[in-house]
């Protein structure tokens, strides 16, 4: 029986993907060739080059398509790839993902497809498919976790500040911010937060793109795990919320308003089984400044891409966009620090 990942000493280049390709994926698609696949390009991905490559034999069956992760330059300054890819193992074994990673190469993975499209914006507030996607976060949270791991969220923004390029952007404010959330705040955010409830195993990037929706099977599969780590299990939720803004032309004055938010937390606490629960206005004001430090860390994510990344992507404008959105709550946020 084959054992997953198989490692391969390979490296892959874009500009020469077609030829490149099929020899790698050889040992789990011998049949595959350029004559009876195609190859496309998701243009969505804002970090990596992602592509799908399909069977043209099989046009209304994609179960056996494969997905090629080709790493953004210089991302292993920030992102624990390992870590990535035992994220996705522990998915698929606990049964929450289907998809396999099926090949690790030096610059990447090639991963087994999840069928279906991509959310929108409209899509994640569809009444069913919202349902749908906060049982599979609730599936994800409940996963066993280490109790010696410590909170994403402090390490991984010290990470994007050590990379920032502080000449160009002043952080001055910010890096005071940081220091009194890290001390004061989150301390108080989540008082004595415990391993396997309020601290869990989070995608802590669920984008709408991040998002699939499979109408035929009725079933929603996250994708991109690059930053899975142990978090505040709210601070996912929060993440969520925000990116209800979308991606292209992101709208972040979209946020669901408290009923909405309840009639989610409700699903998603039921799921774990945490029915004891109170979910009030005070819990969906927690989960705002939750908010605060979502858009605080993907601003500072967007000042190291726009630094990093050859991706043709106004980074800097979407920084701006973010920090905005962390200073109309910071007062939400450090109320009482």
């Amino acid at each position: 029986m084959t054992s997953y990942p198989i490692i391969e000493n390979v490296t892959l280049s874009y500009s020469n993907i077609t030829n490149e390709i099929y020899p790698l994926i050889k040992s789990i698609r011998s049949d595959w060739t350029s004559s009876n696949t195609r190859l496309v390009t998701f243009t969505e991905g804002l970090t990596n080059i992602i592509l799908g490559i399909f069977d043209n034999r099989t046009p209304d069956d994609d179960s056996n398509a494969l997905i090629i992760k080709i790493y953004g330059i210089q991302t292993e300054l920030f992102i624990d790839r390992q870590a990535e890819i035992n994220a996705m193992i522990k998915f698929h074994k606990y049964g929450v993902f289907s998809q396999r990673v099926l090949i690790q190469f030096n610059n990447g993975i090639i991963y087994e497809f999840a069928s279906g499209k991509t959310c929108s914006r409209d899509d994640v507030r569809e009444e069913n498919i919202s349902k749908l996607i906060a049982i599979k976060l609730a599936e994800i949270h409940n996963i066993p976790v280490d109790e010696t791991e410590q909170p994403y969220i402090i390490l991984i923004i010290c990470q994007f500040l050590k990379l920032v390029d502080k000449n160009s952007f002043d952080l001055t404010s910010i890096l005071s911010d940081i220091d009194i959330i890290e001390e004061r705040i989150l301390p108080r955010l989540v008082q004595n937060p415990k391993h396997g409830k309020d601290l869990v195993l989070c995608h802590n990037d669920l984008l709408v793109k991040n998002i699939v929706y499979n109408d035929k099977n009725q079933t929603i599969s996250f994708i991109d795990f690059e930053y899975t780590h142990l978090n505040y299990a709210l601070f996912d939720i929060a993440n969520h919320f925000v990116e209800y803004a979308g991606v292209e032309n992101a709208d972040f004055s979209i946020y669901p308003c408290y009923d909405e938010q309840k009639r989610w937390l409700k699903i998603y606490f039921q799921t774990r089984q945490l029915d004891q629960q109170i979910i009030d206005d005070d819990l969906c004001r927690l989960i705002e400044k939750f908010s605060a430090l979502v858009n605080l860390t993907w601003g500072l994510w967007a000042l190291v891409q726009a630094k990093v990344s050859p991706i043709d992507f106004d980074y800097v404008n979407y920084a701006k966009m973010r920090f905005d959105c962390y200073h109309k709550l910071r007062s939400l946020l450090f109320e009482n620090a």
